[in-house]
């Protein structure tokens, strides 16, 4: 059995490599509660640096004997480095269920990225499969909408998989409006993700200003006004929309039967360059 040792309450401090970043006060008021009662039945585990003794797993039980003005909490001490500490605290928290699906994928990516691990390394570590921490990063990639609806309970991290996998951001915020409106199951999150992806496998999917390099929107722009400088009547608009594999030029014209009607000759004289008898001379 590992030595466990009374640690002076007041000599501890937080994790700074922590993994969570918020603990809710009523998952604390629960716990101070149970130990109110029972005691801390688990010791922490704690690191020993020169900066003093730092949390590696158990900052809920230190917070809430704090509140509890406990002088002493049961501890086990470990030498680590930095990254086993974040290894610890992330492995203890995700066993546990402690962190929310986006603080998961994050504390995976900073393995990635600060220790340098791959996928298949920080499956190992977690004890979890080489597929389950491919999904949990794919959630980092969400709109933040969707990231949002998540952290607030909106929909499930299976809503939030479906959804992710559209691939279009646009059709990931239709797709989760739909949900919410819907109060959709994972399953039926699911059928609409399908349906959108097909939307983008018929190449149907609108592209976006947002989606379009400068130089092209103001060539666009400079087109619709062109357009538009054919017509005497500055009432008439001209919309330009676009999917991977047509573009859409539509005509808007306002007014009485006749004067649409000239607009619309203005427009077949510039393409066609023949000439449209007006309505006048027909009657």
């Amino acid at each position: 059995m590992k030595d466990i040792t009374q640690i002076p309450t007041n000599q501890l401090e937080p994790n700074p490599l922590q993994p969570r970043g918020i603990i809710s006060q009523e998952s604390l008021s629960e716990l101070v509660d149970s130990i109110k009662e029972h005691g801390i039945l688990e010791p922490l585990i704690i690191a020993q640096t020169p900066a003093g003794y730092q949390i590696i797993a158990g900052e809920r039980r230190w917070r809430a004997a704090r509140s509890l003005k406990l002088p002493y909490v049961p501890a086990i001490i470990k030498k680590t480095t930095p990254q086993q500490m974040l290894e610890m605290a992330i492995v203890e928290n995700v066993q546990r269920k402690d962190l929310n699906p986006i603080e998961r994928a994050k504390a995976f990516q900073r393995l990635k990225e600060e220790f340098f691990l791959d996928n298949p390394n920080i499956a190992r570590k977690v004890s979890k499969s080489i597929p389950y921490v491919i999904n949990c990063l794919k959630l980092l990639t969400l709109p933040d909408a969707i990231k949002d609806g998540l952290l607030s309970g909106l929909i499930t991290e299976g809503h939030a998989r479906a959804l992710g996998g559209i691939g279009d951001t646009r059709l990931m915020i239709e797709a989760y409006k739909i949900v919410l409106k819907e109060k959709a199951s994972v399953r039926r999150a699911e059928e609409i993700a399908r349906r959108m992806r097909h939307i983008i496998e018929e190449g149907q999917v609108p592209i976006t200003k947002e989606n379009i390099p400068q130089f092209l929107r103001s060539r666009l722009d400079n087109i619709s006004s062109d357009f538009e400088s054919i017509f005497k009547d500055k009432t008439a608009k001209v919309k330009i929309s676009q999917t991977n594999v047509y573009t859409r030029v539509v005509f808007l014209f306002r007014g009485p039967v006749d004067k649409r009607f000239d607009q619309l000759r203005d427009l077949y004289q510039q393409i066609c360059h023949k000439e449209l008898t007006p309505i006048d001379s027909e009657n």
